[in-house]
């Protein structure tokens, strides 16, 4: 166990049968005491700065195991983040590629709807065609069969408009 400063000064000596000389002993003893003194306080100086250092130590410490969480925290964070943006990027194309493959189907299906009802208006046209010449072709024939009298060449004049007149349309 370590001996202070005011031990060391408040300690009494015992004299023997020859003594010592008090006065040179009392000063060796007192430079021995502030020289010790001085050690003392030095020592619990450095006591006091090493436990702040220490303190400090730690804080810096939790500090570093704080950022490197943090760090750790924030590269799974943005890994995850991008590894999710991946995901939502591929599943934005699917359903593009998807709503493209529906849309070039409907297409199709109405291209060739359309090209059906081309089909029947173009075959009802023929059908239309055939038949307009059929009576027209009838409509003569009658026409050439009726009387040829003055009241027929009337008719007749009358039965030539009517004939120019179906032909125009």
């Amino acid at each position: 166990m370590a001996i202070t400063p005011a031990e060391i000064r408040h300690t009494p000596l015992r004299r023997g049968l020859f003594g010592y000389k008090r006065p040179d002993v009392d000063d060796m003893l007192d430079e021995v005491v502030d020289a010790y003194q001085e050690l003392w306080q030095e020592r619990v100086d450095l006591r006091d700065q090493i436990e702040d250092m220490q303190t400090e130590v730690k804080r810096v410490r939790e500090m570093e195991d704080l950022l490197r969480r943090t760090l750790v925290s924030a590269e799974k964070n943005a890994a995850d983040q991008k590894e999710a943006a991946r995901k939502e990027a591929a599943q934005i194309i699917r359903e593009a590629e998807q709503e493209a493959r529906e849309i070039m189907g409907e297409a199709h299906h109405q291209r060739a709807a359309v090209w059906r009802d081309t089909q029947g208006i173009q075959q009802k046209g023929r059908e239309l065609q055939a038949r307009y010449r059929a009576f027209l072709q009838t409509a003569e024939a009658v026409l050439d069969e009726v009387d040829t009298s003055d009241e027929f060449d009337k008719r007749t004049d009358e039965h030539e408009l009517f004939r120019e007149e179906i032909t125009l349309h």
